[in-house]
Order: C-alpha cells, then sequence, then structure tokens
C-alpha cells in the first residue's frame, strides 16, 4: 500500500488498471549480429530511464482501495541483466520480477559465436506497442551515440497520459455503442466477480508466440494486393487470419460441413494519428481503441470480399466517432465493475511496421519478436481471445505471431501460412 501521498504520479485510467491483474509487460526482443559493447549498452539504458522517468515508476495498490497507483520509484535507474546463454533463446529477466520495484527490464544474452539477444520488458500498463517500440527506438539511439561518441544528449519527457486523458483534452465523450457489440455479451450476476487468487502466487510466465515469417516478396505482393484492389493491407491480413482461424475450428470440431463459419474479432486501433493534433508515440501509455467485427467466415468464398466487409466496418465505426471513445466503455468490460463479456473472440493486433532501428555499423539487427511476460498469473475472468495473432512486418517481412490454440496451435499456424502464401499469390486484377 503506498503512504505518501508525494510520491504519487497519478492513478492508473481504466486502459492502463486492465494490464496489472496479471502482471503483463509487453516485451520486444531483438536477436544481434556482430560484437556489442555491453558497457555502451549499460550506459544507453542509463540514459533511457534518465529521459523517460516512467521508466523509473512502480505500480502500488491505493490504500484506500480505489484501484492503482503510478508512483515515482525511490531506487537509482536499473541496470541491464547480462549473462551467457543461447542467443536463440528468449528468457525471463534473472532477477525479481515486480511491478511495484521496477516496470522496465533489459535482459542480454551473449554468447561466444558473435550473436546476442537483447530483450526490452515494459510493463503494458505504462507501453504499449507504439510506446514499446519508441523506447526500444531509443535505446539503440543512446547505444549507437555513446559508441560512436563517447557521450549521448538526454532530453527529459513529462510522464505519459491514458487515451482516457487525450479523448477528454479532445473534447471526446462516450456514446452509446462501444463497438464492441460484434463479440459481446451481458454477464449475469454471478459470473462479475473474479476468481479467488491462489494460495501462492504463481511463477512468473513468459510467452513467447510461434511464428510465420513470410519472404520480402510475397509481403511486397500482398502490399500491392491492397493497392491495386483498394483494400488496406490490415483488412487483407486479418481476413486471411479469420479464415484460418474457421478453417481449423471446423477441423477441430469435426463440423467440415461447408457451412461458413461464425467468428468474432475484437483488435485494437492505435489513436494516437486519429486524434487532433497527433500525440507522440512516448507521450500516451496505452492509446488503443478497440474494435470489433462478425461474421460468418465462408472458406469457398474469396478473401477479397471479406477483407472488403472488415476494413468498411473499420472506416464506418472511425467516421462515426465509435473507436475514438471506444475507452470510456472499458470498465464495463475489464476489471471489477464489468457487466459484459469478450470471451470466445479472436484477437488480431497488428502494430504494423517495425521502424529501421540505428546502429553502428559493426552489428546487425537480423530478428524482432514481440513477447509478454506475466510477473504474477492469476486465474482469469473469463473474458479472454481464444486464440491472439501478432501482425508486424520487420525488414520487409510479414510476420504473424499466435498465442493460444492449445494442441491445435501448430496445426492453426501451419493454417495461416496457407492462408498468407494464397494471399500473396492472389491476382491484382478484377
Amino acid at each position: 500500500m503506498l503512504r505518501d501521498d508525494d510520491d504519487v504520479v497519478r492513478m492508473l485510467a481504466p486502459s492502463e488498471q486492465r494490464f496489472v491483474r496479471h502482471g503483463t509487460y509487453t516485451g520486444r526482443s531483438v536477436s544481434v549480429v556482430g560484437e556489442l559493447n555491453i558497457d555502451a549498452l549499460r550506459s544507453a539504458f542509463t540514459a533511457l530511464q534518465q529521459s523517460y522517468p516512467v521508466m523509473t515508476c512502480r505500480i502500488v495498490q491505493d490504500a484506500a482501495g480505489r484501484g492503482y497507483l503510478l508512483s515515482r520509484g525511490r531506487r537509482p535507474p536499473v541496470g541491464v541483466w547480462a549473462s551467457l546463454g543461447d542467443p536463440d533463446a528468449v528468457r525471463l529477466p534473472a532477477g525479481p520480477i515486480d511491478p511495484a520495484g521496477r516496470l522496465v527490464y533489459v535482459d542480454l544474452t551473449l554468447s561466444e559465436v558473435g550473436r546476442s539477444r537483447i530483450t526490452l520488458f515494459a510493463h503494458h500498463s505504462i507501453a504499449d506497442a507504439g510506446h514499446c517500440v519508441e523506447l526500444l527506438s531509443r535505446l539503440w539511439d543512446h547505444y549507437t551515440d555513446f559508441v560512436e561518441s563517447g557521450t549521448t544528449t538526454v532530453v527529459p519527457h513529462d510522464y505519459p497520459r491514458p487515451l482516457e486523458w487525450y479523448a477528454a483534452a479532445r473534447g471526446v465523450s462516450r456514446n452509446e455503442r462501444s463497438g464492441f457489440e460484434a463479440v459481446a455479451r451481458p454477464l449475469a450476476a454471478q459470473e462479475r466477480s473474479f476468481p479467488a487468487d491462489p494460495a501462492d502466487p504463481a511463477p512468473s510466465a513468459l510467452m513467447r508466440p510461434r511464428r510465420a515469417v513470410l519472404d520480402q516478396a510475397p509481403t511486397t505482393r500482398i502490399i500491392g494486393l491492397g493497392r491495386h484492389r483498394g483494400v488496406t493491407v490490415n483488412g487483407l491480413v486479418t481476413a486471411a487470419l479469420l479464415r484460418a482461424y474457421a478453417a481449423e475450428k471446423g477441423v477441430a470440431s469435426n463440423e467440415l460441413t461447408g457451412e461458413p463459419v461464425p467468428v468474432g474479432c475484437l483488435y485494437p486501433v492505435d489513436m494516437r494519428s486519429r486524434l487532433t493534433p497527433p500525440v507522440p508515440a512516448a507521450a500516451g501509455t496505452n492509446m488503443a481503441g478497440l474494435a470489433s467485427f462478425a461474421a460468418d467466415v465462408d472458406i469457398s468464398a474469396g478473401v477479397i470480399p471479406l477483407a472488403r466487409q472488415i476494413s468498411s466496418r473499420l472506416h464506418h465505426d472511425l467516421a462515426e466517432g465509435v473507436t475514438q471513445q471506444s475507452v470510456l466503455h472499458f470498465p464495463d468490460f475489464f476489471g471489477p465493475t464489468r457487466v459484459h463479456s469478450l470471451a470466445g473472440h479472436v484477437a488480431v493486433t497488428n502494430t504494423g511496421v517495425v521502424p529501421t532501428f540505428r546502429v553502428p555499423p559493426n552489428i546487425e539487427l537480423v530478428d524482432y519478436e514481440i513477447v509478454y511476460l506475466s510477473a504474477h498469473p492469476r486465474p482469469t475472468a473469463g473474458s479472454g481471445a481464444v486464440v491472439t495473432f501478432l501482425v508486424y512486418t520487420f525488414t520487409g517481412r510479414l510476420t504473424v505471431g499466435l498465442l493460444g490454440g492449445g494442441p491445435d496451435a501448430d496445426r492453426l499456424l501451419a493454417a495461416v501460412r496457407k492462408e498468407l502464401t494464397a494471399l500473396s499469390e492472389e491476382s491484382v486484377g478484377g
């Protein structure tokens, strides 16, 4: 419990609090080829924390029982955990993982074969995909500065704000539609309580998605297909993923009737560029509104009509302001005040093109992964996705990561590869 009000930055907003129960950290892991300067990396991480003071904060429970607070940390900047290991493996940080102590970690795996791995973990309450990638990008900027000149420039930033704050500042108000109607259902009163926490906390858990990675040529063809057909790449890829899920759902349930399969999809939409004025990447914590889409997916039909339906639905909800105010409905769907469930949906998170990180000429970043860490896993309230797809493009290669899927996960990922390959071979004419 926090008792010194001088330490309080602010109460966490609902968009941030929903990541506290599990202690969710979002991670970015890169594989490095070449000779890494460990001292420069340590100095770069220190400079990063000096630039972004939210990294040195902690999350604590409010003594009055109102929820969770963002509190200033009293410790010096944390260091990089470095040790020898397998550079192909993503691992948990070596020390204790506790949001009440630290919100950002960097793990460095060194090897004797000229390769290493760096993983940046940031608590999801203070950094979504856009913010986390910005931190990683600035880390490499500082590293390159130290390698090339022995010094760097630190520009302190203000504490980031949640989407709720920006919505209020931009005059966005709640309306009747949440935008989640396609995948939501009302909760009965007895369903609204959280499951009891275990007597002994579960150990920290790392989630490393399985991945399907396309080469540059098929990725380029998919982008070209979208341009020729007037459909967004997000719509095309989302359609391919829903088709893969529908196909494997039919296989898993032995319902190969040829009938369309009902699928509900929920996905985040970054509001930074959709607000006026736009919000810089590190100025917001969780800046994603949510949008939903549901359809009876007919595997025998073409992918383009489904992609157009998805794009049209999002375009409509953005034009009507539904997605912009969706965050104001979060208390009805997440946390102790929830009255609706989102359980059973397919989640698709498309973080777009990974920026080109600035690095010295003696090293190269050859791979990039999105990973997750749960510092204190607790029983869920039953509102999660059946599977989560993570979509991004790194060095011109489209990647789809898969979380969940249970025993059918490998088969589902194979179906994803099949759909993406077919999408890349779709004719641009017609």
